[in-house]
């Protein structure tokens, strides 16, 4: 069954974990808030990181006439 799911790298993978833990704690944490930002977006503080408003009532648009 570890045949199976590792295959043949198995061993090199393990064998660097060992060696390296906080290298593959790095990379495991990156890939996490990589994939928690695009799947839920990036929010600026206090609203859309988008929003360009910024309160002149218009609301956001360009020229305001």
């Amino acid at each position: 069954m570890q045949e199976l799911l590792f295959g043949s790298w198995g061993p090199q993978a393990i064998a660097f974990t060992r060696h390296n833990p906080l290298q593959v704690l790095s990379v495991a944490l990156t890939t996490v808030t990589i994939v928690l930002t695009l799947a839920l977006g990036v929010k600026g503080v206090g609203g859309d990181a988008g929003d360009s408003s910024f309160g002149d009532g218009d609301g956001g648009g360009c020229g305001g006439d």
